[in-house]
């Protein structure tokens, strides 16, 4: 429902589109380089989450709506399951993050 709220208004204004369309761009890409080289596993599914976070600014800047909120829905359940496995390996390791 607040999909159809939205879109008239992003679709008057197709210069505000572009410019979050290349915000979402630019955060996808500069989160997921940022977090390639890590090595703490909550640090590397934190920039994932900024990277995902990009793509769905990007799928709204881009007019794709509904993909952008199936996305973050979507995100929002995987996310919070690879926090918990995370969570459980850090435990089942004795506290240690370090993915080497």
């Amino acid at each position: 429902y607040m999909v159809c709220l939205l879109s008239p208004i992003y679709e008057y204004a197709p210069g505000a589109s572009q410019i979050i369309a290349i915000i979402g761009a630019i955060t996808a890409l500069f989160a997921a380089t940022v977090g390639l080289p890590q090595n703490d596993i909550k640090r590397v599914i934190a920039y994932s989450t900024c990277s995902q976070l990009g793509y769905m600014f990007f799928a709204a800047g881009v007019g794709a709506y509904q993909a952008a909120m199936f996305h973050l829905f979507t995100h929002a359940f995987f996310k919070a399951l690879l926090f918990l496995g995370a969570g459980s390996v850090i435990h089942g390791m004795h506290h240690e993050q370090d993915m080497r």
